[in-house]
């Protein structure tokens, strides 16, 4: 059993330089569709207007105030099946984690900041504004390349390899002007939304392959590339051992506000409330980002070859053959810079959904949704019952299945009126707020809104 030090880890020089990569890679696999679903289950909250631009509020003056919102989901390893301490340090048990991941592993996580919004309504006609700072991040890796890294090449002997793979960062101001009239029991609504792009890192549609072989009888080392990964204002790339990353959340600068990186898009939303009944349905997010500056292309696009060491010591720091395996590595991964635009394209959303309400005191709901993540569909399937005993408190729970495999998704929602102040919170996954070392999955937003009537 290979057992790593983090302490010890942190201390490599390969690793310091690598450390997001070997974050992003190691302790995440497969995820389920990024969707947020409990937040449409709460109309009567202002913030609810960015998953149907027709959920408006009966108030003259709606101000939202700032807010957070994340989600990340895997159905890997656990934290706590992977950490423990050992003498009093975290050890992670690198074979243990890498046992339980599948041929092809996928992550995908959503960090959303709102800033200000503004809405103002005038008789029918409801005007809106807000800000948000938004994160995104997607890699797809087989599992032939953490064992590569971790436990070397020797097992592959005689065997063609893949390590692939498809990586893709953004993160963007989003600036929106919003429009909502009512007609009758119909609701109307569109979001206009310009994107202004801080950050970004994104590997080719058509280039994200690679292949490794090792000859069983000279051990040489074969690297056939197809591969290309755009950056801008985010890797610097001086050579394998000299990585550096720049993406952090933090990165929040007046420079970055209105940046040369652009893009805009689109949302657009009905809802019906035919007495007891409400049927609202939207598609959000119908839009992209172009990266037009300080972008970076690095290209591996050809075959290399090197006769054979087996360099996995040199990836945990092994002292005895950290400089010749480091030279291995330099040897067979040579990268060519170029520059040139590219795009990043949004999670286009659906929401379809219905309300019944009972009672004064409950409603029942039902929600369909769908997302295009990378020309590849998701669809999950959710209800939803709230309760509210007096007019200050509304409480509501959720049950929904995300595609592939996701069935145990226990939501909670909150709202406290106080006044004119309301609070909220949500979350998709509320045992994943009690347990967090042993969930798979995790989502919550939490805000608040003044109403002036």
């Amino acid at each position: 059993m290979q057992n790593i030090d983090i302490q010890s880890l942190m201390r490599s020089k390969f690793i310091i330089h690598h450390l997001p990569f070997i974050i992003l890679l190691f302790f995440v696999s497969q995820i389920s569709a990024q969707q947020e679903l409990g937040l449409h289950f709460m109309p009567h909250v202002w913030q609810s207007n960015t998953t149907n631009p027709a959920f408006v509020q009966d108030k003259k003056l709606t101000i939202g105030l700032p807010g957070i919102y994340s989600a990340i989901a895997f159905d890997g390893p656990t934290y706590n099946q992977t950490v423990s301490k050992q003498d009093g340090k975290t050890v992670v048990d690198i074979d243990k984690l890498i046992g339980h991941l599948d041929n092809e592993n996928t992550i995908r996580n959503e960090l959303g900041i709102p800033s200000l919004s503004l809405s103002y309504k005038m008789n029918n006609l409801h005007l809106s504004i807000g800000h948000t700072v938004k994160y995104t991040s997607f890699l797809k890796y087989p599992k032939t390349l953490p064992q590569l890294v971790w436990q070397g090449n020797v097992q592959f002997i005689d065997q063609t390899i893949q390590l692939g793979n498809e990586l893709e960062l953004a993160g963007y101001h989003e600036l929106m002007t919003g429009v909502a009239y009512e007609l009758g029991p119909v609701t109307l609504g569109a979001n206009f939304k310009f994107l202004s792009g801080i950050a970004g890192a994104a590997t080719d549609k058509n280039h994200h392959d690679a292949s490794l072989y090792t000859d069983p009888d000279v051990y040489q080392i074969t690297l056939n590339g197809d591969y290309i990964l755009h950056s801008a204002n985010t890797i610097d790339y001086q050579e394998f051992e000299d990585v550096n990353v720049n993406f952090k959340y933090a990165k929040l600068t007046a420079k970055k506000f209105f940046s040369k990186n652009t893009g805009m898009a689109l949302d657009f939303g009905l809802r019906a409330e035919l007495g007891k009944l409400d049927l609202a349905a939207s598609v959000l997010d119908l839009g992209k980002i172009n990266w037009d500056d300080n972008v970076t292309n690095y290209e591996a696009t050809q075959s290399y070859q090197y006769d054979g060491l087996d360099f996995s010591g040199a990836l945990t720091g092994d002292s005895i053959s950290f400089g010749d395996a480091l030279d291995t590595l330099k040897a067979i991964f040579k990268v060519k810079e170029t520059s040139g635009s590219y795009t990043t394209t949004l999670t286009r959303k659906i929401y379809l959904s219905a309300r019944y309400k009972l009672n004064e005191k409950w409603t029942v709901s039902g929600l369909y949704y769908n997302e295009n993540y990378r020309d590849k569909p998701y669809s999950s399937f959710a209800a939803g019952v709230n309760f509210s005993p007096v007019e200050q408190l509304n409480v509501g729970l959720s049950y929904a299945f995300k595609q592939p495999d996701s069935y145990n998704n226990i939501g909670l929602n909150l709202v406290l009126n106080l006044g004119p102040v309301q609070i909220f919170g949500v979350t998709d996954n509320l045992f994943s707020l009690i347990n967090p070392g042993d969930s798979q999955s995790f989502s919550a937003r939490a805000g608040a809104s003044v109403f002036i009537k």
